[in-house]
C-alpha cells in the first residue's frame, strides 16, 4: 500500500512540475524582437534629409534672417528664411544622387553629426546665445525628426557634442557658389 502511496505522490509532483512548466513559459522568456538601430549612412537609400541651420543674432521679425542647408538623396537645397517663423525668402536647388548622399552622410557621420554633449542637455536653443550664430543640425525621416543636435558662437554652448566647424565646412560645400548665394544675408 505504501508502495501505491509513493507512485502516486510521485505522480502528482510530476504533474504539478509540468503545470509549472507550461504556465511559466518553460522558464525561458520570450525574446522581444529589437529593432536595429541605424547609423546615419543607412539613411541613403530612405527618403530622410539631414540638415544645418546657421540662426543669426536675436533681433527684430523683419530683419532677422537665418540659412538652412538642407541634403537628401535626390537635393541639395539653400534657403533664406526670414523672421523668426521660418518663411523661405529665397531658395536655390541643385541635383544629388544616392551615392554623393551616401559619402555626405558618411563624412558628417565621421564629424560627429549625431554626437551629443554630455555638458549641456538644454534641447530649446531659442535665445541662447542672442549675440552670436546657433548652428542647428537635424536628421527628419519621412516627416519625423529622427535627431536635432545645436550649437553655437558661445564658448560651446548647445546640445552637439563636438566642434561644429567641420560640419559647417561640409554643408557649405553641398552647395555650388554658398559663398556668393548667400553674401548679402546679414545673421
Amino acid at each position: 500500500m505504501n508502495r501505491y502511496i509513493v507512485a502516486f505522490a510521485g505522480f502528482m509532483i510530476l504533474v504539478i512540475a509540468l503545470l509549472i512548466i507550461i504556465f511559466s513559459g518553460g522558464g525561458k522568456k520570450p525574446s522581444t524582437p529589437t529593432t536595429p538601430v541605424k547609423t546615419l549612412p543607412d539613411y541613403s537609400t530612405t527618403t530622410a534629409a539631414v540638415s544645418m541651420t546657421v540662426d543669426g543674432r536675436v533681433t527684430g521679425e523683419d530683419t532677422h534672417r537665418a540659412i538652412r542647408v538642407t541634403v537628401d538623396r535626390f537635393q541639395r537645397k539653400v534657403d533664406i528664411l526670414g523672421g523668426y517663423s521660418g518663411n523661405i525668402v529665397e531658395t536655390h536647388s541643385f541635383a544629388n544622387t544616392q551615392t554623393a548622399y551616401d559619402v555626405f552622410l558618411r563624412a558628417i557621420n565621421g564629424a560627429g553629426f549625431t554626437t551629443k554633449s554630455t555638458r549641456y542637455k538644454t534641447t530649446d536653443d531659442r535665445g541662447k546665445c542672442p549675440l552670436g550664430f546657433r548652428y542647428i543640425f537635424e536628421l527628419n525621416d519621412s516627416g519625423d525628426q529622427v535627431s536635432r543636435l545645436w550649437s553655437s558662437s558661445c564658448n560651446g554652448l548647445g546640445t552637439l557634442g563636438v566642434n561644429s566647424g567641420p560640419l559647417q565646412s561640409l554643408f557649405k560645400a553641398q552647395i555650388t557658389d554658398y559663398n556668393k548665394l548667400t553674401t548679402k544675408v546679414v545673421l
